[in-house]
């Protein structure tokens, strides 16, 4: 009798954990079309005003401005929100124009050297960006040492 109810139960138990473990079947076509989250609340996607009046809001929370005050701040939130988004397009069109030049820099380079120092140029290229990549948070989770060495940090009890 122990026996047949330690299998019910065992049973029982490997039956919960897989229900559980089922993932939602969700409509494709509607998962592509909802955006993040995070991308919705960009701030890119958002007009000066409504950044202004969101990062005022958010002040307000902590501060309790008086009606004159959060006029003040929202003017001074607007006017940085706007130059915000001219040094953002500022910006954007100089990392376009960078890219157009490197392009043409390495066309360049192409036409110079013959086709086993490209092949060389090509690997010391990949494993520069590889290094790179590994720098990035989300990369190898180390820090970089001055000759340009990743270290790891050591907890040295004592």
């Amino acid at each position: 009798m122990k026996k047949i109810l330690s299998l019910v139960i065992l049973f029982a138990g490997i039956g919960l954990t897989t229900f559980a473990q089922e993932q939602p079947t969700v409509d494709s076509k509607a998962n592509r079309e909802r955006k993040h989250p995070r991308q919705e609340r960009r701030v890119e996607h958002r007009s000066p005003e409504e950044v202004a009046k969101l990062k005022t809001d958010r002040l307000d929370k902590h501060l309790n401005f008086t009606d004159e005050q959060r006029a003040a701040v929202f003017a001074v939130q607007l006017d940085q929100a706007k130059r915000q988004i001219a040094y953002r397009t500022e910006i954007s069109a100089l990392q376009k124009k960078w890219r157009q030049e490197a392009k043409g820099t390495k066309q360049e380079l192409a036409q110079i050297l013959t086709a086993e120092q490209q092949n060389v140029l090509k690997e010391k290229f990949a494993g520069e960006r590889k290094d790179r990549m590994m720098r990035k948070p989300g990369g190898f989770k180390g820090r970089n040492n001055t000759n340009g060495e990743v270290q790891r940090d050591i907890d040295v009890a004592g």
